[in-house]
């Protein structure tokens, strides 16, 4: 299967304990076992797939700020967050998440930056926009709130338009502010179709195996917000372990259009094309990984075993 020749090829010896901990829910444990890790590399000059690593210290980094905000602790919890934007910018929900516990923090003019670099990367992103909106309406800024919320219509799903062209109306018309407020609450509350839950689920399903199910849950999060590589490189996986090769190329081919340095999907659209027995493109993609990256021991390996078979 895809993923079995992959990970013969992975070094993954040091990274055993961190992934450990990051299986078992402990996130906190996990983001320093990766950062210890990502040290040594650094100190032996090496790269190991380092996309990978930052994937799953990001993913460590965002739920333990969910666990630290849960119990209270904002601020270590917005600690962990910018770590995670620092590992990885163009992750728009993480910059709202971060925007939110600015807000309660009662950093006004922090949380709207990061409400603005989550609309940069994704403008429909409606949760963004909708924080963005309240902080102008808390502020005593009415008209900006308005301007915001309008924005939002033309990207906004059918079933909030409503709720958002309410929430218009209620501040426009000076509502008394516990209106005002239970309408933002309507407005963003979780959802249990969110992309976030859909990819966790997904990462679950694809560690046992269940790759139909795990393809199910990123085409839901691609729905909500299609400009993830990530989550294009995890749909190209399990598409790949379903041996549907020429859906798994497309989807790694998306992850590189909009990350052109993601180098594991660009690893992974080089195993996949082997898998077609498309030689040329698949030593080209081993190559481009090296022009970034000299080090990688992946590429190296995998362009091992293909040159043989090439010549």
């Amino acid at each position: 299967m895809f993923s079995e020749r992959f990970f013969q090829f992975v070094p993954r010896a040091g990274l055993k304990k961190a992934l450990a901990y990051f299986n078992n829910g402990e996130y906190k444990k996990a983001c320093r076992e990766f950062e210890s890790y990502l040290s040594t590399i650094a100190v032996e000059g090496k790269s190991q797939d380092q996309e990978m690593i930052r994937m799953y210290m990001v993913e460590s980094y965002v739920e333990y700020a969910k666990l630290s905000s849960r119990d209270g602790k904002q601020e270590e919890a917005a600690r962990a967050l910018e770590k995670a934007v620092e590992l990885q910018p163009r992750y728009a929900d993480v910059h709202s998440s971060l925007g939110k516990l600015h807000a309660a923090l009662g950093r006004v003019k922090e949380a709207r930056e990061c409400f603005k670099r989550a609309l940069e990367i994704n403008p429909a992103y409606l949760r963004a926009r909708v924080m963005l909106a309240k902080s102008y309406s808390d502020n005593g800024e009415p008209g900006r709130a308005v301007e915001e919320l309008a924005t939002s219509l033309s990207t906004a799903p059918s079933f909030f338009a409503e709720q958002v062209k309410e929430l218009v109306r209620l501040i426009k018309n000076e509502a008394a502010q516990s209106d005002r407020e239970r309408a933002f609450m309507r407005l963003l509350e979780e959802k249990p179709s969110s992309s976030q839950v859909s990819k966790q689920i997904a990462l679950e399903a694809i560690q046992n195996g269940e790759y139909e199910a795990a393809a199910g849950e990123l085409k839901k999060a691609l729905s909500v917000n299609p400009h993830y590589p990530d989550v294009h490189n995890l749909l190209g996986i399990a598409y790949a372990n379903r041996g549907m090769t020429d859906d798994a190329v497309m989807e790694f081919e998306t992850a590189l259009k909009i990350n052109p340095d993601y180098l594991k999907a660009r690893l992974n659209l080089a195993l996949a094309l082997y898998e077609k027995g498309a030689m040329d493109e698949s030593m080209r993609n081993l190559e481009m990984v090296l022009e970034l990256d000299p080090e990688n021991e992946l590429a190296v390996n995998l362009l091992r075993e293909l040159e043989p078979v090439h010549k």
